[in-house]
């Protein structure tokens, strides 16, 4: 007991001694260790979007201030950040998951997050399309439609809100159905209707079908 009472009295009187530049260069951040389960964004462009907290000292650096930097990069959804003394900050990071693009350049998260990538990137989702500030409305409407064409071929390659509120949905076979702004899910049952019975064997003769009549669909065929 004797011993370790001195030594911390003999490593109190060192810091002590020191000038506070001299702390904060012994506690200085030389290594940022990144953690988590990475898809769509590198370890490399996280460590160069997190360099700006190399070099500040752990000391005075502050958990806020870390998350603060951490959140700014486009792929972060979360993240938890470590203090590993003297000169290492650890960060876990959760990446947004990717539902859709939406609009021009940017995605939709499967938490309804709109975030736009610095880069482009080449993903097998669809493409939302409406007012700006209307992504959460698409975003229900398409969880709609998805359900209802849950149990057949069809999937949603692009999705459109027009400013006047008419939707549009284009399947991933090419074939795009006007729904119009009433009755949407309904007016989308009609056309499965009519896509089992007399369509999908003459897909690639199908230009666009629109369903806004009460009892049918127009199809208008390719020339």
């Amino acid at each position: 007991m004797r011993i370790a009472a001195l030594l911390g009295a003999i490593l109190l009187i060192a810091v002590a001694s020191l000038q506070n530049s001299d702390i904060d260069s012994w506690f200085a951040i030389n290594e940022i260790e990144i953690k988590g389960d990475l898809l769509n964004v590198t370890e490399a462009e996280l460590q160069g979007d997190f360099s700006s907290l190399l070099d500040r000292s752990l000391l005075d650096l502050s958990l806020q201030d870390s998350l603060g930097i951490i959140l700014a990069s486009e792929w972060v959804e979360s993240a938890e950040v470590r203090k590993v003394w003297p000169n290492k900050l650890q960060v876990l990071v959760r990446e947004y998951s990717p539902l859709a693009y939406w609009r021009e350049g940017q995605l939709v998260s499967t938490t309804a997050v709109v975030f736009s990538p610095k880069m482009a990137v080449d993903l097998p989702l669809p493409h939302l399309h409406g007012p700006e500030g209307a992504s959460d409305i698409v975003l229900e409407q398409f969880g709609l439609i998805s359900q209802v064409l849950a149990s057949t071929s069809l999937r949603v390659s692009s999705l459109i809100l027009e400013a006047r509120g008419a939707w549009t949905v284009t399947f991933s076979n090419g074939i795009p159905v006007k729904l119009g702004r009433e009755q949407v899910l309904d007016r989308l049952q009609r056309f499965i209707a009519v896509y089992n019975t007399d369509l999908s064997g003459r897909i690639e003769q199908v230009f666009s079908v629109d369903a806004r009549y009460p009892h049918g669909v127009a199809v208008a065929w390719k020339e």
